[in-house]
């Protein structure tokens, strides 16, 4: 699931004025930053903006800031927001009457932007001030929050002593040449004019209430650069990979990154909230993938995860210490399934981590399914994708299996599409998936699907996974006569139940204008307690999310009890895209599993891709008895009973009065 983190990276090294020295990593450092947050943070590419060079003038810096952060509609309250800038730092003269009341000499601290000390129409150009600055972040505070970050690997008013100069030309620092200190009004944010500047501390404010700033250096010393980039954030970089962030505030981080970093450099932290885990700990959510893990006596591990997740014996585990996204958790020990129940298993470590002292609790993630069959793929290649095609192929060897890092579902690359479960053709900016699978060719009537992603890998991971769950079942159908399943239509308007049952011969076909809304209705005539689960599966997008229960919702007590019936209110998630738009909404198809079992457990870990459905703004269920004599029947018992039911759906546009 993607993190909501938005980003403005500004990164300068050549400047447009000739009487500026340039750099030579500000550029590299802003795309690591950009790189740490689209790979370890999973931040979705259209939430940073990246600003180098000739980007990131005055104006179009305060433009971005702007349009991508203070105006953003998809910025909601509290998000993170990021705002760094590596480049020069400044100083000049502050113009009179900049310090209301202050005759004495005083300066002004200045970003300076790619067009810095150049000439423009109105005189020169100041670059971004401190007291602009300031203002930018209030106003963004004032609408968005105050989970603001703000980094600046530059330098405002080095000492010039002879060991500072010998530094001179890898400092992040640079004298103005031709700027004046009346240019600093003419530049001057228009927020800020109405606020008196009375702080003389620059960018450094003791306490800002609007954000945490953490700078490179304090007043009077360098912020340089070296073939690492920039010390501030070389040192930043190596902290986020080492540091378990989700229980790391900005003041730990501080004292590791100066714990580390040697003489010479010293950096700053400072804010009123540098007490918060960083970016107030929203990126660092749960990973559903994970398993809960007890040990108990001798070696024995108990994982929560059985026969109906799809493990096996054999299926491998590896442990680790949290569950948490975003946040440097090594495995320390890999677990075997030695036998697996309905709902959990039993594992053991395996030798070569039988030193490791395996904690009371702790977590699991599958490191291998042991799937006895390997899922089966034949590549492709397209004129523009020969190069990385052939480095697939050259990691995956033609008749030999391998298993996926990220699935942990072992796959056999096979030479013939008649071979394979799928057939991979990669484009420049798609893939295309020709499925020879007969359980959703067999059902779907569609063989060729084009997938938005240029990571084939991710593709394969996706339909491997997809395939696993969509196959797994109970072989003894133990509730096969004791459950049932309706499908209604729902009126948009009433939110009511419209017409008869909908679901024939295992199809149901939803008549919707524009949302993909319909009921469930559950029935229970077996002798057991049930807890049901509802996963949507869309073939076209290889998506799986949990209709129901809701994933953060535990169910107490069981929602269909012996001789109950369900009704459950549901909406099919939206794929990326205009689902709404009736003009382009041409329908959609996929499955409808529902799980059935007599004790209350985890399923969070099927989902994968795309967004999950979004949540209806009435009850989504209500429970009945068919009556009061069939609840005596009901039995508790620890043998924990399974069984599924699988449906295509298919959403029609327009809806249909005669259902």
């Amino acid at each position: 699931m993607s993190t909501p983190i938005f980003a403005l990276i500004i990164g300068i090294d050549s400047y447009k004025s000739g009487s500026i020295w340039n750099l030579h990593s500000c550029v590299d450092d802003a795309e690591r930053i950009r790189r740490w947050l689209l790979h370890d943070l999973d931040v979705p590419k259209d939430q940073i903006r990246l600003l180098s060079d000739s980007q990131a003038s005055k104006n179009n810096i305060e433009d971005t800031f702007m349009e991508h952060l203070v105006n953003n509609p998809s910025i909601q309250r509290d998000d993170p927001i990021l705002i760094y800038f590596a480049g020069h730092g400044s100083r000049l003269s502050a113009p009179k009457d900049w310090y209301p009341g202050i005759r004495k000499p005083r300066t002004v601290e200045v970003l300076c932007t790619y067009d810095f000390d150049s000439k423009d129409e109105h005189g020169r150009i100041s670059g971004i001030s401190d007291r602009s600055m300031n203002a930018m972040l209030r106003e963004l505070a004032a609408v968005k929050g105050d989970n603001i970050t703000l980094v600046l690997d530059c330098c405002f008013t080095p000492f010039q002593t002879p060991e500072n100069l010998r530094e001179r030309s890898r400092t992040r620092w640079t004298p103005p040449s031709r700027a004046r200190s009346e240019d600093l009004w003419r530049g001057l944010w228009p927020g800020a004019r109405a606020l008196p500047q009375h702080s003389q501390f620059g960018f450094l404010e003791p306490c800002p209430t609007t954000h945490v700033v953490v700078a490179a250096c304090s007043p009077g010393h360098i912020a340089t650069e070296g073939k690492e980039g920039g010390r501030l954030t070389a040192n930043l970089l190596y902290a986020f990979s080492n540091l378990t962030l989700h229980r790391t505030t900005y003041a730990q981080l501080l004292d590791h990154l100066n714990h580390h970093a040697g003489e010479g450099q010293h950096f700053v932290c400072l804010g009123k909230n540098k007490s918060r885990v960083i970016f107030n700990d929203v990126p660092f959510t749960v990973d559903r993938q994970f398993l809960s893990v007890t040990s108990g006596r001798g070696r024995d591990l108990r994982i929560e995860a059985g026969k109906i997740h799809g493990i096996m014996e054999g299926t491998e585990i590896s442990l680790h210490v949290h569950n948490y996204n975003c946040s440097k958790n090594p495995a320390f020990a890999v677990a075997v399934v030695l036998k697996v129940y309905p709902t959990w298993s039993l594992a053991r470590v395996k030798p070569q981590s039988q030193d490791v002292q395996v904690p009371r609790c702790c977590w699991g993630r599958i490191a291998r399914w042991n799937n006895p069959q390997p899922f089966r793929v034949k590549l492709k290649s397209s004129v523009a994708s020969l190069t990385r095609v052939w480095k697939l192929k050259k990691d995956i060897p033609l008749d030999s299996t391998r298993t996926l890092k990220s699935s942990g579902i072992t796959i056999e690359r096979v030479e013939h599409a008649k071979q394979a479960d799928i057939s991979l053709t990669v484009y420049r900016r798609d893939v295309v998936v020709e499925r020879n699978d007969s359980s959703i060719v067999g059902k779907l009537g569609e063989r060729v699907v084009r997938i938005e992603d240029t990571n084939p890998i991710k593709v394969i991971n996706d339909a491997a996974r997809f395939n696993l769950h969509l196959q797994t079942n109970n072989p003894e159908k133990p509730l096969e006569n004791a459950t049932r399943m309706e499908v209604y239509s729902i009126d948009a308007d009433t939110l009511s139940k419209v017409g008869g049952n909908l679901l024939r011969d295992g199809r149901a076909a939803i008549h919707c204008n524009y949302n993909p809304i319909f009921t469930v209705i559950l029935t229970n005539t077996s002798k057991y307690d049930l807890w049901p689960y509802i996963v949507s599966m869309d073939p076209n997008t290889y998506a799986t999310h949990m209709i129901y229960p809701h994933p953060e919702e535990e169910e107490q007590y069981a929602p269909l009890p012996a001789g109950g019936i369900l009704e459950i209110a549901a909406n099919w998630p939206e794929p990326e895209g205009d689902w709404h738009s009736r003009k382009h909404w041409r329908g959609h198809s996929g499955f409808l599993k529902v799980y059935f079992v007599s004790a209350s457990v985890h399923l969070n870990m099927f989902e994968q891709s795309a967004r999950p459905p979004s949540a209806l703004g009435f009850p989504s269920r209500s429970s009945m008895f068919m009556d009061a004599a069939s609840t005596t029947s009901s039995i508790h018992t620890l043998v924990h009973v399974w069984d599924t039911i699988l449906t295509h759906v298919s959403f029609i546009p327009g809806f249909d009065s005669s259902s």
